[in-house]
């Protein structure tokens, strides 16, 4: 039986899977080229840990704005709602391959609010 989701070093695996899985993804993984290199990957990992730290846990160890480095992404590269489709089906197979249980469930559930979020405010839907 896998373990839930309880910890930082629980997310980080998460997130360093997923991560993986986006670099090898013919769909996706021109939108992650700045990450292919080990230090900016390291460092965009922390910042996603703290991200889903702060998302799962309510930790407050994110304090930026989760949206303008999309924007950003989708003015020069234009994010598809495909996109977005394929980044939780990824995302998922993270958690699902990891983890099972309320927190695993929780950070999926909300990972789906968070594309939609995205998809409005990028003007995908």
């Amino acid at each position: 039986m896998k373990k839930d989701i309880t910890s930082r070093q629980d997310l980080h695996l998460v997130v360093s899977e997923f991560y993986k899985d986006l670099l090898e993804n013919n769909q996706l993984g021109h939108f992650f080229n700045d990450f292919r290199a080990e230090q900016p990957l390291k460092k965009h990992l922390e910042t996603l840990v703290d991200f889903w730290d702060n998302t799962l846990f309510y930790s407050g160890t994110y304090a930026k704005n989760a949206i303008a480095p999309h924007i950003k992404i989708h003015a020069d590269q234009s994010i598809s709602g495909t996109d977005f489709d394929t980044w939780l089906t990824l995302f998922k197979k993270a958690v699902d391959e990891n983890f099972q249980g309320l927190n695993a469930t929780t950070i999926k559930n909300r990972a789906v609010s968070i594309a939609t979020v995205m998809k409005l405010k990028l003007n995908i839907i």
